[in-house]
């Protein structure tokens, strides 16, 4: 099965298609969570994950943008926008967010946000961190995002290394391993392509990948909604 990884798409539509278009024909489409949040287009994003049945878990911005939880965790221009989004989005659309699992299991595969210590607010950033998740996994693989960063950690039982990365190299999954495909929305990076990974689940490896898209575009939209200026500026850098 070939599977699209996706994680923090916040409200992009334009780099969403691109992302889509990129990766041709796939089986599925996993989403690791903050959908929306920082974009102009919620609601567009959501209508067309559900056209591709996604399958998704909640991120922090989700949740925020569903319920208002942790909301007072979110910085001013974070906050923000997710203001804006909860009086964008219908009452169906914030009911569909609020109703996403925290962690979900899909084949040899557990799906999360942040890790599942903390699926909504921890960032995984170190091998020991890496290591704790994969330890409490049921599954020998998962995958999260949060960080809007790709990585991917391998843990041999004894040791958890941080495995390089080459866009277009393939990386075994010979190991227990958590795959983060990094952000399409808002990567952070230092690139400001839309990341995202592929999966193959029968020669089990993941492929990561960029998709340039229109950051103007999207951009011009951010300025036009209202929402605040930095949320566009910082998509030209990757930062």
């Amino acid at each position: 099965m070939k599977v699209a990884l996706l994680s923090d798409v916040h409200a992009n539509l334009v780099a969403l298609e691109a992302v889509l278009a990129a990766a041709g024909t796939v089986d599925a489409i996993w989403v690791m969570g903050d959908t929306v949040g920082y974009g102009p287009d919620p609601s567009d994003v959501l209508a067309l994950l559900r056209e591709r049945d996604a399958v998704m878990v909640a991120g922090n911005h989700d949740l925020a943008a569903a319920t208002g939880e942790g909301l007072d965790m979110f910085n001013g221009h974070a906050a923000a926008a997710v203001k804006r989004h909860r009086s964008w989005l219908s009452a169906e659309e914030r009911d569909a967010l609020a109703a996403l699992p925290l962690t979900r299991e899909v084949d040899r595969f557990t799906l999360c946000h942040g890790s599942l210590r903390d699926p909504i607010w921890e960032y995984v950033v170190a091998p020991s961190q890496a290591h704790a998740t994969l330890r409490i996994a049921s599954t020998p693989h998962c995958c999260n995002g949060h960080t809007h960063v790709p990585a991917v950690f391998r843990d041999a039982g004894t040791r958890t290394t941080i495995v390089p990365i080459e866009v277009g190299r393939p990386i075994a999954l010979d190991a227990s391993c958590l795959v983060n495909p990094g952000s399409v929305g808002q990567p952070r990076d230092g690139d400001p392509d839309a990341s995202y990974a592929l999966l193959d689940t029968a020669a089990t490896t993941v492929t990561f990948a960029r998709a340039r898209y229109d950051v103007a575009k999207t951009q011009e939209r951010i300025r036009a909604r209202g929402l605040p200026a930095i949320l566009a500026d910082r998509l030209s850098s990757g930062f």
